[in-house]
């Protein structure tokens, strides 16, 4: 399974159009009431007649958009990018016509900013903070000043070093917001992903049980009938010896003698068993062997260790897709570092059992060891290798639930080695 979901660049995002659209609305008639109430109303000085155009370029893509594309459209990466770039623009314009910094609606700035480091990613979000601070250089020396007798509003009263300190601020804003969103937005859609991707691998898991689950009733079910038609054919054989049927029912004989070896090989590989229990049950170190077998190679050694106690014929638990899965997954990666062994020990404790696996590879590295188990770890020194962040979230994340915990141990230059603890109780399992 491959550990990292990496996004293509037309990827959707789960952001609509209506969504923009409304968005887009807003800041129209916003843009508009403030235009007139600052003209009309506070008589500040400036061009209006542009200022409406602006808004109206606004409005045309606005309208243009809803008739071309249906408003439930889905946009991706650079759909999205665009739209925003043009809104940054349009602002950027307004502002320039109507005081620069000076204006208090410079602020706005940042609205793009925040949409973009919520639904891109990192560097179509690093090209509109660039463009936004582009702009506010522009505007900090750029613009048409505001003047009003009103509100006694001069070309001159912003000094330089007022325009300056708005401008550090924004600037200052721009970046700490944009990191700040594009951080916590990156994570909820890592960890969001991972769990689709373990869902679907547990319903995988489930499905595969519960294809076995069928294949076992069939098989124990075919036998019955079998039999008897086998029976009744034997009868109208002996009765037919010499009839014109005789040759053709000696065929279906023959055909119902395979059938019967078919299910009689598919019991002897275990595939069958009456009441399903050995599909739906199974002991600790049968469930090892399971998961490891597609693995074990001549290249790759695995080591089995375990307790006496689990021989016992009562230390049966239910197939867990959950536990299976997880296994799989933790095993997979101890497969993929290992250079010549992996070793699996099973311990049994009071309340708990320990599965420990450990491999000869070259470890954790120190400097990703904390954050094992979180989704798209990659460690750089193995650039040939997959990462194996989402495999352990995904583990993780599935014995959490109810089973129990992973444990990474930290050993220098000696191989990973992770610890599976599993409640008995969880299990169905009696403490000792």
């Amino acid at each position: 399974m491959n550990n990292s979901l990496e996004l293509s660049q037309n990827e959707d995002i789960n952001l609509r159009l209506r969504t923009l659209n409304l968005i887009r609305w807003i800041a129209v008639l916003g843009q508009f009431s403030a235009v007139v109430i600052a003209f009309f109303y506070f008589q500040i000085v400036f061009n209006i007649y542009i200022c409406i155009l602006l808004i109206l370029l606004s409005v045309t893509l606005n309208i243009a958009v809803s008739v071309l594309y249906p408003l439930t459209k889905i946009l991706n990466y650079n759909e999205t990018f665009f739209y925003l770039v043009f809104d940054l623009i349009q602002l950027v314009s307004l502002l320039y016509l109507t005081g620069g910094l000076t204006n208090p609606f410079c602020v706005l700035i940042l609205a793009p900013l925040v949409i973009a480091a919520t639904y891109l990613d990192f560097r179509r979000t690093v090209l509109i903070t660039v463009v936004a601070i582009i702009s506010l250089n522009f505007l900090a020396y750029y613009y048409f000043p505001l003047e009003s007798i009103t509100l006694g509003i001069g070309k001159d009263d912003f000094s330089g070093f007022e325009i300056f300190l708005i401008w550090s601020a924004l600037v200052i804003t721009s970046i700490f917001i944009t990191a700040y969103c594009f951080r916590v937005a990156d994570d909820s859609r890592k960890t969001r992903q991972a769990l689709r991707q373990s869902q679907l691998s547990l319903s995988n898991e489930e499905q595969v049980s519960a294809l076995m689950s069928l294949t076992a009733a069939a098989v124990h079910e075919l036998g019955t009938p079998l039999s008897t038609i086998s029976i009744i054919n034997k009868e109208l054989v002996n009765n037919n010896k010499d009839g014109v049927l005789g040759e053709d029912l000696l065929v279906i004989q023959s055909q119902l003698e395979r059938c019967k070896e078919i299910l009689e090989r598919l019991r002897s590989n275990n595939l069958s068993d009456k009441s399903n229990e050995f599909i739906n049950q199974l002991n600790f170190v049968r469930l090892i062997n399971e998961i490891v077998s597609p693995y074990d190679n001549d290249k790759i050694k695995f080591d089995i260790f375990f307790d006496d106690y689990f021989e016992r014929d009562k230390v049966v638990i239910p197939r867990s897709a959950e536990l299976v899965h997880s296994l799989t997954n933790i095993i997979d990666n101890a497969f993929k570092y290992a250079i010549n062994s992996v070793e699996i020990s099973l311990k049994n404790e009071q309340e708990k059992i320990i599965i420990e696996i450990v491999d000869d590879g070259p470890g954790f590295a120190s400097e990703i060891y904390p954050f094992l188990g979180e989704p798209y770890l990659r460690n750089n020194r193995d650039k040939n290798k997959e990462g194996l962040g989402l495999g352990l979230f995904i583990s993780k994340n599935l014995l959490a639930k109810s089973l129990g915990e992973i444990k990474f141990l930290y050993r220098k230059n000696k191989g990973g080695c992770v610890q599976v603890i599993l409640i008995k109780s969880a299990l169905g399992l009696q403490n000792e």
